[in-house]
């Protein structure tokens, strides 16, 4: 169940809080005692305001809104006009918080960021660095999906060992003539090793499907590598390194050597995508980040590189925290 948040908003006065469990806002609505004239809401997010909506007695008395405030933010909420504005939305469940404990992934599964691009993804890169700002682009998302196929591996073996335990049966009236060839047909016992082995992958299989998570939100979080240490919270400053894909897999940024991308979580100095997903990393960890357009740059999208209403893509690692 979502626990319900609400906030009344009175003319003139302000409302100034830090954020203890992230929540989400999603209506804004006039008092039903309305009065003549245009009421807007505002909210001030590190000293930088913003007009969240403007709402008219009569004509627009409500707002859908689609925001999302996570722990630890510093935020005022405002009304100018004569009219009282309700806020409503509500809490983000528990179950979103962002700790990963998985103790079976092999360093060896991990890749080095710098091997991650391709020949051709560098040079399309090379073509669109011309038409790119300098400015570093951090509002995007990532998305990986588990495929299906490895579910079909044991049933391929199965069918493997069917065949092999149909073959001594048709052996069988040749071991009557022959009396030595009986004991050297022995083939159960090389058989039994064999049907481990596919044990032994599905009990590989299952913790990985534990390590993605998918958001309300839409966001999606996948951890490719646990790192170790304290992990990534609000308020702290990170080094990143990232590949920024599009969901038809073109890579319009990265961050893959050289000075690590700086910023402090949880401050809105990066998309929402980032600022939730990054939550609980540890130093050294690795993660796969599938943004929604609402945690990302929504219908504007950030041209030319990135389209309105995209779906981003990130293979994310923390290298610094402090």
């Amino acid at each position: 169940m979502l626990s319900f948040w609400g906030l009344t908003l009175h003319p003139e006065k302000t409302y100034t809080s830090t954020v203890e469990n992230s929540f989400k806002l999603s209506m804004a609505a006039l008092d039903e005692t309305t009065k003549p004239g245009r009421s807007s809401v505002r909210v001030t997010v590190d000293n930088k305001t913003f007009v969240l909506c403007s709402l008219t007695a009569g004509k627009v008395e409500q707002q859908n809104l689609d925001l999302v405030f996570t722990e630890g933010e510093e935020i005022t909420f405002s009304v100018s006009g004569a009219s009282v504005v309700h806020l409503s939305g509500n809490y983000l469940p528990e179950d979103q918080d962002m700790d990963f404990d998985s103790d079976e992934y092999d360093d060896e599964d991990g890749e080095d960021f710098d091997e991650d691009v391709s020949d051709e993804e560098e040079e399309d890169e090379e073509e669109e660095e011309e038409d790119k700002e300098e400015a570093v682009i951090v509002t995007k998302g990532a998305k990986r999906v588990a495929q299906a196929e490895k579910a079909s591996v044991p049933e391929k073996k199965q069918k493997v060992e069917e065949t092999k335990k149909e073959a001594p049966k048709k052996e069988a009236p040749k071991k009557e003539a022959p009396k030595k060839e009986a004991p050297k047909k022995e083939a159960p016992k090389k058989e039994a090793p064999k049907k481990e082995e596919p044990k032994k992958e599905v009990k590989k299989e299952e913790p990985k499907k534990d390590n993605k998570k998918v958001l309300a939100n839409g966001l999606i979080i996948e951890d490719v590598k646990v790192g170790t240490g304290a992990p990534a919270k609000s308020g702290k400053k990170i080094g990143m390194r990232y590949i920024g894909r599009l969901t038809n897999g073109k890579v319009f940024d990265k961050n893959t050597s050289g000075k690590p991308f700086n910023f402090n979580l949880g401050r809105g100095e990066v998309i929402k995508g980032w600022d939730l997903g990054i939550q609980g990393m540890m130093l050294g960890g690795e993660r796969k980040l599938t943004i929604p357009p609402a945690l990302a740059y929504g219908a504007q999208g950030a041209p030319p590189d990135i389209p309105r209403n995209a779906t981003l893509v990130f293979e994310v690692k923390l290298v610094t925290l402090k």
